[in-house]
């Protein structure tokens, strides 16, 4: 029992050290001078904890990096208001700073005015997340196709952000997209297309991270324009008199600026004659597909009929001929007739084959007569009674053996 007693007095002794002094007996602070290492999001509230006990007559400070006194016991001396020391027991000492921004990072030091002053460090890091600039990030850019197009994200955070880009497949388009629906490209702040082509338009998209806090995206629409292409579906088309027909035009241009049929360099506008319609293709982007609608065709409409597209960059114009159905004409049949003779015994008549309906007349002598008509033999060999007796006896012979 009694060493059980010892043990505690000198784990006493240890932990709360005193002095004698002319006045009587007082204990000296216990203060916990280790060192802590604090890291904070930018924006947040740091939290900067100290801890006096037995502080006595003695004061407690907080001085920041710049060894400035921020507050001195409970009051803050210093105009910053996001400072604070709410102390919420006697010997809480923890200093609040709210909103921390980057520069409030580095040492701070919680000291005690003893003999010699007694210091405990807080190295504090702020951590900044990813963010994009507005200055010298891209925006919205046209540029002409083949050209080389440059995109540039300035992002910035601590540490120092990866930027990757994307770019957002156009629903009309066929290419193969990710499970998001955009297509993964080069990363890094910087991203070149050379060569840029129409099919490398539509939006881009620079994602921000630092695994700090949440990504920050910018998004840059790159519009690609290039001159006008005319494409006939049929350079040829045929129609019957007032039938009604619709020739084809397909343009692929950005921007159309003008589009429209012409007859003998004359533009056809819309009428009782002619309709004109102008639609998108649903599964091209920046093509339109224009239609020239003519009713109850005359033989005065047919000719050439010419598609013209133009814009800043170009122009082109594609021409068609309409030209009139001809039904075509079945040419006759030719019939063939068998005609029995007479050459062969009664039993078994033999064939000849005409190339008319009509014999032709024989001569006296019983020879056909000379001309167009010619007879030919069907092929069929007519054998005698007695053959067929040949035959059949022969027949059994082999089937016997």
């Amino acid at each position: 029992m009694y060493t059980d007693l010892i043990l505690v007095y000198l784990h006493a002794l240890i932990l709360v050290p005193y002095t004698i002094q002319q006045d009587g007996a007082s204990f000296m602070p216990v203060f916990d001078t280790s060192t802590i290492n604090l890291t904070v999001i930018q924006g947040r509230t740091a939290y900067l904890n100290c801890t006096v006990d037995y502080r006595g007559d003695y004061k407690v400070a907080w001085l920041n990096p710049e060894n400035k006194v921020l507050t001195n016991l409970e009051k803050r001396i210093i105009d910053d208001t996001r400072i604070a020391l709410p102390r919420n027991s006697l010997n809480d000492w923890t200093l609040y700073i709210r909103e921390i921004q980057h520069y409030d990072e580095g040492v701070y030091s919680c000291s005690i005015n003893t003999d010699p002053v007694q210091t405990k460090k807080v190295y504090l890091k702020v951590l900044v997340p990813a963010r994009i600039i507005d200055h010298g990030t891209s925006h919205d850019i046209q540029e002409e196709e083949g050209k080389t197009v440059q995109l540039i994200c300035n992002a910035t955070g601590i540490p120092t952000p990866t930027v990757q880009w994307f770019r957002h497949i156009p629903k009309t388009s066929y290419e193969k997209a990710t499970k998001e629906g955009k297509a993964v490209v080069e990363p890094g702040e910087v991203l070149l297309i050379h060569n840029i082509s129409r099919y490398c338009g539509g939006t881009y998209e620079c994602i921000a991270f630092n695994r700090v806090d949440k990504a920050d995206s910018h998004q840059i629409e790159v519009e690609v324009i290039f001159r006008p292409e005319i494409e006939l579906p049929n350079r040829r088309f045929s129609q019957y008199l007032y039938k009604e027909t619709i020739l084809q035009c397909i343009v692929r241009a950005n921007p159309i600026q003008f589009l429209e049929w012409q007859r003998n360099g004359i533009r056809i506008e819309s009428s009782t004659k002619y309709r004109v319609d102008l639609y998108d293709d649903h599964f091209e982007i920046n093509t339109k597909i224009l239609d020239l609608n003519i009713h109850s065709i005359q033989k005065e409409d047919y000719g050439n009929y010419t598609c013209v597209a133009s814009n800043n960059l170009g122009k082109d114009r594609e021409t068609m001929i309409l030209y009139e159905a001809v039904e075509l004409t079945k040419p006759p049949l030719t019939t063939t007739k068998l005609i029995p003779t007479t050459k062969q015994t009664k039993d078994y008549p033999s064939y000849e084959v005409y190339e008319n309906k009509k014999r032709p007349e024989k001569q006296k002598n019983g020879q056909p007569t000379r001309g167009n008509y010619r007879p030919r033999s069907s092929g069929l060999k007519v054998f005698s009674p007695a053959e067929h007796i040949l035959f059949c006896f022969i027949l059994i012979r082999f089937c016997a053996l």
